[in-house]
């Protein structure tokens, strides 16, 4: 928890300097029938409620931290799952041109109660003309994980689909679809996670979110 500890530091000093910057200061809330994560279940297939804030310089320069509920001790769940997942990141994103950018910066998974199953990436991703490609390097014992993707206007939302792998782990693909409504967003996903050997089960199924 110490590295999660610096980032809230930071964050909070950084929020203390608002007025002496050109910052913006954000915040989300979100619910999901399932929390999915690289398309394994956090929860044990039930509805989770998550919810952070960010802070972003007009340089490109973010930080946030991000809280959601999971499961514990539930054979269908990502070992080392807590009953709260905490995180803090922050990084660094940009453009190239106007449908080209880069987003660079680490992340720290925490479960407060769980604290060995603490984990840190680092992170980057190049977007352009809708696709995306990103590849997270996790850090000491973490295992590396890959994702290509690419999204399209279509109707009132996005349409979108990914495939990602994750090392020792497993491969996954999802294919959703984003409905903006004012403030609101309704998402709608199809996920398939296929599994290595012995590393955790295979899961697939759809799932629906609304977050402001």
């Amino acid at each position: 928890m110490n590295i999660l500890k610096k980032i809230i530091l930071s964050f909070t000093l950084s929020l203390s300097s608002l007025i002496f910057a050109d910052v913006s200061f954000s915040g989300n809330v979100g619910l999901t029938t399932d929390y999915i994560w690289r398309g394994m279940t956090q929860n044990a297939g039930d509805p989770s409620i998550s919810g952070g804030f960010d802070l972003e310089d007009d340089s490109g320069f973010y930080l946030g931290i991000w809280s959601a509920n999971v499961s514990a001790d539930d054979d269908d769940t990502v070992a080392g799952s807590g009953s709260i997942e905490l995180d803090g990141y922050l990084g660094y994103s940009g453009s190239f041109n106007e449908d080209a950018g880069y987003d660079i910066g680490y992340i720290a998974y925490t479960y407060p109660n769980y604290d060995t199953w603490d984990f840190e990436e680092v992170y980057i991703t190049f977007d352009f003309y809708g696709a995306y490609v990103m590849y997270a390097a996790g850090m000491e014992s973490a295992n590396d994980y890959s994702e290509i993707g690419y999204s399209i206007d279509a109707g009132p939302g996005a349409f979108s689909i990914s495939y990602g792998e994750y090392d020792n782990m497993g491969s996954n693909y999802l294919i959703g679809y984003d409905w903006s409504v004012g403030d609101f967003t309704l998402g709608f996903y199809f996920t398939d996670f296929d599994s290595d050997a012995g590393a955790a089960s295979d899961q697939d199924g759809g799932y629906f979110s609304i977050s402001y």
